[in-house]
């Protein structure tokens, strides 16, 4: 399908990273994966990219918020979605500051979903005439 959205999801547990692969790729989207801080900010700059999840806690120099808000600055127009097992009220403040949602890990399937399709609404389909098959 022509109009697949693209995931970008950055973690650096491997285990996380094949689960959301696997969760994304039910929902219908296409996903890339990016395990750490300087490989994500390389693969978000494709313009193809239409969403990003990326884990607060990322191994290499520049981690934690500071990775988030140079994926922000990177891709201004792009939704992110961060995931983090301990969300402070420092970091959800921080998080609507830049213009993110907060995921907190454990996180429900059906309640990813959701966030998803409001994030990235799917551009109405050419509706194919059903009525001509009389």
């Amino acid at each position: 399908e022509i109009n697949m959205k693209t995931i970008l999801v950055i973690d650096d547990e491997p285990a996380i990273l094949k689960y959301l692969k696997t969760i994304l790729s039910g929902l219908g989207y296409a996903v890339r994966t990016a395990c750490d801080g300087s490989s994500g900010f390389k693969e978000a700059k494709n313009n193809d990219v239409n969403l990003i999840v990326s884990d607060v806690n990322l191994p290499g120099e520049i981690s934690g918020m500071d990775a988030i808000k140079k994926l922000r600055a990177l891709r201004p127009e792009c939704p992110i979605i961060i995931l983090s097992g301990y969300p402070s009220e420092d970091r959800l403040k921080e998080a609507e500051e830049l213009n993110v949602e907060f995921l907190t890990k454990p996180f429900e399937i059906p309640f990813l979903a959701t966030l998803l399709k409001r994030l990235l609404p799917i551009e109405a389909q050419p509706v194919a005439k059903a009525t001509s098959q009389k």
